[in-house]
């Protein structure tokens, strides 16, 4: 079963699949979360606590005591999510994993002089990499000319 629950500090909402998990062990992963290091959907990283600021054992209740998990939905795979942002228009970048190589597209690691501008997102001269990571959790970036607004999302 999946969970909503929303980050305490910026407000992204996330969606946590505990699966065919007891009640137990879904609060012992929520533990071991805690405890690792992670970076927020909203850019900021949490080197623990994220058991509070997602309120996870509030979730949990929610999921196991209340029933009110959501069920599982269909991720779309790599391909289908670059297709998308293709289909946008956007001008997409692979982010060093090759997961969709019959898309062919250019690889940031192709790009030099590139200029880390915080949480996976870099610049060079003309354009900026804004990271778009799939829901597999595997990093794409768009391409976006210096002069044009930023418009990837997570």
């Amino acid at each position: 079963m999946i969970i909503r629950t929303q980050c305490k500090n910026c407000g992204p909402i996330i969606k946590l699949d505990f699966g065919n998990m007891s009640k137990e062990e879904a609060l012992a992963v929520a533990e071991k979360m805690d405890n690792t290091p992670r970076e927020c959907p909203g850019m900021h990283v949490e080197l623990s606590g994220f058991r509070s600021m997602w309120s996870l054992d509030d979730a949990i209740h929610w999921l196991y005591d209340l029933g009110e998990g959501e069920e599982p939905t269909q991720v779309p795979t790599d391909k289908e999510y670059v297709e998308g942002l293709l289909a946008q228009g956007k001008d997409i970048i692979d982010g060093g994993c090759n997961t969709v190589p019959e898309l062919n597209l250019p690889d940031i690691h192709s790009f030099s002089d590139l200029e880390h501008l915080g949480f996976g997102n870099f610049k060079n001269d003309t354009h900026r990499f804004l990271r778009c990571d799939s829901p597999h959790g595997t990093r794409f970036y768009e391409r976006v000319p210096i002069q044009a607004p930023a418009t990837c999302a997570v």
